[in-house]
């Protein structure tokens, strides 16, 4: 079982974004995509069944950082 909520996608055309909030205190992008990539991943698997669109960017915004951190 998995719990969570996907904080925003956005429809554009015939595909989906998708993006994640972080507030991790973490300023290591590459620690953050290593920890994060595999409930993105589901959340795109959930997005791609409901939606029947497939989900062209993954990526999460870094409060910290302050920045995006693409995933795919």
């Amino acid at each position: 079982m998995v719990q969570g909520i996907i904080d925003a996608f956005f429809i554009e055309d015939d595909h989906i974004i998708l993006l994640d909030y972080k507030t991790d205190k973490t300023l290591s992008k590459k620690a953050l995509k290593d920890e994060y990539f595999k409930q993105l991943d589901i959340y795109r698997d959930v997005l791609t069944k409901a939606t029947g669109l497939p989900v062209k960017e993954m990526m999460l915004y870094s409060f910290t950082i302050g920045s995006e951190i693409p995933l795919m």
